[in-house]
C-alpha cells in the first residue's frame, strides 16, 4: 500500500531527545523571570530618564510598548536562534520546526501568540505534554515545532498525516510525522 506524502515529510527524534514537562516548566519559570527582570530595568530606566526631564510626564504607554517589543525580542528571534533563550540556554534545549528546521520569524511569532489569542492556556499547553507522544505542547503540534535536547539530530523522516484528537471540548487537527512502527518496517522487506 503507498504512503501517502502529499504533506511532505517531517522529522522525528529519539524520545530522549524532546523535551519533558519538568524540563518545559522549568523553562517557562526561568524565562518568565528574565522578563520580570526586563520589565523592572524598564520601569527603572524610563522613570530615571523622566524625572531628569520631565517629572510630569507619565511614561507609562512607553513602558507598555518597550516592554510588548522586548518579549517579542526575547521570545521570538533570541528563541529561535542559535543563542537562545536563557531558559533553553541553562536547560540545554532548542526548537525546531517538525521538519528538523530552524523555525520562522512567523511561526515563532504564531506560537507565542497562541497563548494570547489561541483557544489554549497554559494549563492545558502542559497537560498535552504528558499525553503527547511527541512531548509537543498544543502550541508545538499548531506551530509545526519541537522543543528538543540542543544539538538533538533527526534520527529519521516518515510521511506527515493530519493528526485528529476530541477531547476537553475541543476537535484537534494538525500535521505530524508517522514514525514508522515494526509492522511498517516488516511490510517492507
Amino acid at each position: 500500500m503507498p504512503y501517502d506524502n502529499s504533506l511532505g515529510s517531517g522529522a522525528y527524534y529519539e524520545m530522549d531527545d524532546y523535551a519533558g514537562l519538568m524540563r518545559r516548566v522549568a523553562v517557562l519559570l526561568i524565562d518568565a523571570l528574565v522578563l520580570l527582570g526586563i520589565g523592572g530595568g524598564l520601569v527603572v530606566g524610563l522613570t530615571v530618564i523622566f524625572l531628569i526631564i520631565d517629572s510630569t510626564y507619565d511614561p507609562s504607554w512607553l513602558f507598555f510598548l518597550g516592554w510588548i517589543v522586548m518579549i517579542w525580542l526575547y521570545l521570538v528571534p533570541l528563541k529561535r536562534s542559535r543563542f537562545r533563550t536563557v531558559g533553553y540556554r541553562l536547560l540545554r534545549l532548542m526548537i525546531v520546526t517538525t521538519r528538523g528546521e530552524r523555525p520562522s520569524l512567523s511561526i515563532m511569532t504564531f506560537r507565542m501568540l497562541m497563548w494570547l489569542y489561541g483557544p489554549f492556556n497554559i494549563l492545558n499547553d502542559l497537560l498535552w505534554l504528558g499525553a503527547d507522544t511527541e512531548r509537543q505542547s498544543l502550541r508545538d503540534c499548531f506551530a509545526g515545532t519541537y522543543v528538543v535536547r540542543n544539538g538533538a539530530t533527526p534520527i529519521g523522516y516518515a510521511p506527515m498525516h493530519l493528526a485528529r484528537y476530541n477531547g476537553a471540548g475541543l476537535t484537534l487537527a494538525y500535521p505530524r510525522p508517522c514514525r514508522p512502527t515494526t509492522r511498517d518496517v516488516d511490510e517492507h522487506i
